[in-house]
């Protein structure tokens, strides 16, 4: 098992957004994939162009991220040989469903490899024969290996390199993984998008020279390199350039403008926005990426969505250790709930909308709705369907609790209002119905009756009964007042 530091809820919010993000950046690009340059403004969800798949599902990019995160989410180490058998074992079982998206070097290789213990062969006999070995499909699923050694970076660097080399034997691919990697950490660890520079740092003299020039190419305004960006340098610029271009906002906004813009560039557009994506939610946090786009995320193992990615995350950065509860692992969480807290089965219906029940856990089983919306963490044989939502929010004060409480509440309020649109009936509710399903209902008549912040408050509690609400989250409805 590999040793973990602990986690605050941001922290691990952000572990979850490595995945949840590349995944995002991923199905936003996939509609658009090797077509020409689009303006970023115009960018949406929408079908695969080349896989044929509907709007929200991912491709190779997570896929193969998947496949790694599933051995780290073990607490196996990823830079050594049982681990790196395990991930080329999770290579092998995907590339035995057929996939319909797949890059060439990543084929050959794989189709080369006679089992798990052969990839690294395969890979290095494709890497002495062909003059072109340095694709983009390492980078593109390299986020997890983050996730894994977190604190580390010895282990990091090195794990990276020997991930990457179970398909891209290349020197250029195994550091720009190791780069990237490092990057991804600090986002996570430390809040800060610049660990690029300390990724650099840990290469030789020589090689960091190389990079230093490289990301200083990518920080041109519009650097012509990056549109040829199935090269493992070049996607790297990219993505470089598609974060460093839109700095100037922050949170959420940054994120959805960066992914835009990585798509915007063309070409291997899913990809350079996947890589662009791990390292913007392990800054910002999966719950920084819009109801919108995340709403519809699936792909490899069939049947995985947004939900599944999330715990997939944590546990991957915790080595595979749960909570107190036994989430992200434990089917079914209504026991502990039931035990610790009580929850009464309470449902609210406010005036304004005879559509919208807002409640506790204990009605969640057996409610009347056609979509679902928890507040709260529950066990995968809770979900009711696939218009189960599951929202991170955090019900403490302090800053390491919510990475953006705010955006949140106004985006939540925003999702039921678009199933309400839809003619869905739903069903809100976190554990007791005390603070968070009473903080989405204010945000709600907020943003969609436009009630100001104090009278929507006033009017949850007015109606729901004895509401506690954590000051924080107050403080964030209020602020809506100013969107």
């Amino acid at each position: 098992m590999v040793g973990r530091m602990r986690f605050t809820p941001v922290q691990l919010d952000r572990a979850a957004g490595v995945l949840v993000g590349a995944a995002a950046g991923d199905a936003l690009g996939a509609g658009y994939e090797f077509g020409a340059r689009v303006a970023p403004e115009a960018v949406t969800m929408r079908p695969g162009s080349l896989t044929g798949r509907s709007a929200g599902s991912w491709t190779d990019d997570t896929d193969m991220a998947v496949a790694i995160a599933r051995v780290a989410a073990q607490g196996v180490r990823l830079d050594e040989a049982p681990g790196l058998e395990q991930v080329a074992a999770g290579f092998l079982e995907w590339y035995s469903s057929h996939p319909p998206d797949m890059g060439m070097q990543t084929r050959t290789v794989l189709s080369g490899a006679s089992g798990p213990a052969d990839l690294a062969r395969s890979s290095a006999d494709y890497a002495a024969t062909h003059g072109k070995s340095a694709g983009n499909g390492s980078l593109m699923r390299t986020g997890p290996v983050a996730l894994a050694h977190l604190g580390d970076d010895q282990a990091l660097v090195r794990a990276a390199g020997l991930i990457s080399s179970l398909t891209h034997d290349d020197p250029l691919a195994k550091e720009a993984c190791a780069i990237w990697c490092v990057a991804i950490d600090r986002a996570l660890r430390e809040g800060r998008l610049d660990g690029i520079s300390d990724g650099i740092s840990l290469l030789p003299d020589d090689r960091g020279v190389y990079w230093v020039e490289r990301i200083a190419e990518a920080e041109q305004p519009d650097p012509e390199v990056i549109r040829s960006n199935t090269f493992v340098v070049t996607a790297l610029q990219a993505a470089w350039w598609a974060i460093w271009s839109t700095k100037e906002q922050e949170g959420s906004a940054h994120l959805q403008a960066a992914l835009r813009a990585a798509v915007g560039i063309g070409n291997d557009t899913d990809t350079v926005a996947a890589i662009a994506g791990a390292l913007l939610g392990a800054r910002y946090g999966a719950s920084a990426i819009p109801f919108t786009w995340r709403r519809h995320l699936q792909g490899w193992p069939a049947g995985m969505r947004h939900a599944d990615l999330v715990g997939l995350g944590v546990l991957a950065a915790r080595g595979g250790e749960t909570d107190g509860s036994g989430w992200p692992l434990e089917p079914d969480l209504w026991p502990t709930y039931r035990k610790d807290f009580h929850p009464t089965g309470r449902v609210t219906i406010l005036d304004e909308d005879p559509g919208i029940q807002w409640g506790d856990v204990a009605g969640l089983a057996n409610a009347d709705a056609d979509a679902f919306i928890s507040l709260c963490r529950i066990g995968s044989a809770q979900r009711r369907g696939e218009d189960h939502f599951e929202i991170w929010l955090v019900d403490e004060d302090g800053s390491e609790a919510n990475a953006d409480a705010r955006h949140v509440l106004a985006d939540t309020a925003e999702a039921i209002s678009l199933l309400r649109a839809e003619g869905k009936r739903v069903f809100v509710h976190c554990v007791r119905a005390e603070s968070r399903t009473p903080s989405v209902a204010s945000a709600w008549l907020v943003r969609s009756r436009h009630m100001p912040p104090i009278a929507a408050i006033a009017a949850v509690e007015d109606a729901m009964g004895w509401v506690a609400l954590r000051h924080s989250l107050r403080v964030s409805i209020e602020s809506l007042a100013d969107s």
